[in-house]
């Protein structure tokens, strides 16, 4: 994929094709709400998509100015016909803009309501996101921002925008000698730059080379803290924690760096419970037992002026406002009333100045800023035909299918829909041992497994949702029973969470939202197939593990977006390694 960005203007969307076409059918505004429902959009949309009058996706890239839409559908196929291929990225840097003014927004009324004297900065981890102009995006949007860096090469992008942040820069990760000595090259030039001992091996280093460079250095710790989050990042916080510092190690820390004539360097106090933090209930007790590191630096003499609380802020992939892995239960204003209170408590009860609160709050910033627009290549659906009875020689699991299929339209049959099921599925089983073994032969297979399906298919129009006992069964057919849906890219390359870790990511068709979707499918990319998940409903509804197609039908051009930004188009591995077309491929950015 190209790195060149075409630049489209939502302003000047008109001149795209991206205004809407007025001989097209507009939904009502019923029919919307019901769309809205389906894909669960108001939810996991955050204000950014939504579905307009067309029943096609549309994006507000600044809320703060809800007419300023594009309609995503118009503008694929208006950069389709200027020669844009598909698979093609569509970056919005005025997303990157709209979520950094609203995280600051919200620590600034935390600060306002709880009487908060100290200041509030968010620093961007660059290994979210590396791509310049995402960072410079965020670096021109006027709000105070800082940059971390987790190695060497990302300190050196770092360093290199540094001067047009005005604020702090933050070294994490892994240091050997030559990480520390470029940090500390970045202070002698002006910067603010805090080198995070997270091990007990670095303090030696930091101090020879701070020495041999004749600057002083501007050093915080991380605590490894007893406090962990929940999900699949857990194992970056908590007492096992593969960075950080014990509270022995803490101590050691201060009397090092007291010995040393170095106390005054120890500035900020760091921690980091994971990635994508679901539950508040979490970040507040981890916030209040750093609270107490905080607490007892002091008394040992050491002035911490800063309070990074590391990344943790999540995304609300599904939409369900819950603690499972891919959803929150807080929103920004929650996560900033507990981070400010929590501290703003433990100072005041002991007397403290209030420390200026860092956040790095990467996904948080860049997740809903990219869409991966992919075009259906393919569908391949489940065909039913008239069931046919055996031969009358045919072997006894033939028959037994048969008798099963004859029982199920039997009037006042006690059996129940489980148990048909059941008996079916092991007559087909032994079938395929049998045609493994050559007792079947290919028609008398065909036979069985074309009986099979007309039987689920029987079976799921008879099964309730709201009875609990049919969900299991509900669930087992819905995986059996879905249509394929053939996405022209690929699974490894463009979602490797997905693949990976089993991430979340919402999907859904561009086009065709005004028709009430009819059948349920499962998509599939290059290499791998994928689930197109979403939860139907907002609340405590149970996770549908296939995508509504909304009248996909064969043989009928469509396009799939794939929203994301974290770890899609945010993902490093995609700016370092060599890139696969899949009949395109590019980025299409909108200033």
């Amino acid at each position: 994929m190209s790195d060149d960005m075409s630049m489209v203007s939502p302003s000047s969307a008109g001149e795209h094709g991206v205004l809407r076409s007025m001989q097209e059918v507009a939904m009502s505004s019923q029919e919307a709400s019901k769309m809205l429902r389906t894909y669960n959009i108001a939810w996991w949309g955050n204000n950014y998509y939504d579905v307009n009058e067309l029943g096609h996706i549309s994006v507000c890239p600044d809320p703060d100015v809800p007419e300023a839409r594009v309609d995503l559908a118009e503008l694929v196929k208006a950069r389709e016909a200027q020669g844009q291929r598909l698979p093609a990225l569509f970056c919005f840097p005025q997303i990157l803009q709209h979520r950094l003014r609203s995280i600051n927004a919200a620590f600034k009324r935390a600060r306002e309501s709880y009487g908060y004297n100290g200041d509030y900065f968010l620093v961007y981890p660059i290994k979210v996101n590396q791509h310049r102009r995402v960072i410079e995006s965020l670096i021109h949007s006027g709000e105070p921002l800082g940059l971390e860096a987790g190695s060497k090469a990302e300190l050196m992008a770092v360093l290199a925008h540094a001067g047009m942040t005005r604020s702090v820069i933050v070294c994490n990760g892994y240091k050997d000698r030559e990480y520390i000595r470029l940090a500390l090259v970045g202070e002698k030039m002006g910067h603010k730059v805090y080198l995070v001992i997270e091990k007990m091996s670095e303090i030696a280093i930091v101090l020879e080379e701070a020495e041999r460079l004749n600057v002083v250095p501007r050093l915080g710790v991380r605590a490894r803290l007893a406090s962990q989050g929940s999900g699949k990042w857990q194992s970056s916080g908590g007492e096992k924690s593969k960075f950080g510092l014990a509270a022995t190690q803490v101590l050691q820390l201060v009397e090092i760096l007291r010995e040393a004539g170095h106390l005054e360097s120890l500035q900020l106090l760091h921690f980091h419970l994971g990635s994508q933090m679901a539950n508040i209930r979490d970040i507040a007790t981890g916030v209040r037992e750093s609270a107490r590191f905080y607490v007892e630096l002091h008394k040992l003499g050491v002035n911490i002026q800063c309070f990074d609380v590391g990344g943790g802020l999540g995304v609300d992939y599904e939409g369900t406002r819950s603690q499972s892995d891919c959803s929150v239960n807080y929103g920004l204003n929650e996560y900033a009333n507990n981070i400010i209170w929590a501290i703003g408590d433990a100072c005041e009860e002991n007397g403290l100045p209030h420390p200026t609160v860092i956040t790095e709050s990467g996904r948080a910033v860049t997740a809903h800023h990219t869409v991966l627009v992919s075009n259906i290549i393919g569908v391949e659906r489940n065909e039913y035909t008239e069931a046919t009875p055996p031969a009358e020689d045919a072997a006894r699991p033939l028959q037994s299918m048969w008798e099963t299929w004859l029982e199920m339209h039997e009037t006042g049959n006690r059996r129940s829909l489980r148990e048909w099921l059941h008996d079916s599925q092991m007559d087909l089983h032994d079938i395929h041992i049998g045609y493994s073994s050559g007792t079947f032969n290919l028609q008398e297979r065909a036979w069985a497994e074309q009986l099979y399906l007309n039987m689920c298919h029987e079976v799921q129009k008879q099964l309730d949702p709201s009875n609990r006992a049919h969900r299991p069964i509900i669930d087992e057919l819905q995986e059996r029973m879905a249509d394929k849906i053939y996405v022209n890219f690929s699974l490894f390359q463009s979602m490797p969470d997905a693949w990976g870790i089993d991430q979340l990511f919402p999907v859904m068709p561009l086009e065709g939202l005004n028709k009430s979707p009819e059948r349920r499918a499962v998509a599939a990319g290059h290499h791998l197939r994928f689930r197109w998940r979403h939860r139907s409903l907002r609340g405590r509804r149970r996770d549908r593990h296939h995508h509504a197609d909304a009248g996909i039908r064969p043989g009928e051009p469509a396009d799939a977006g794939l929203l994301h930004g974290w770890r899609l188009s945010g993902d490093p591995r995609q700016h370092a390694q060599p890139v696969r077309r899949y009949r395109g491929g590019g980025r299409v950015r909108l200033p």
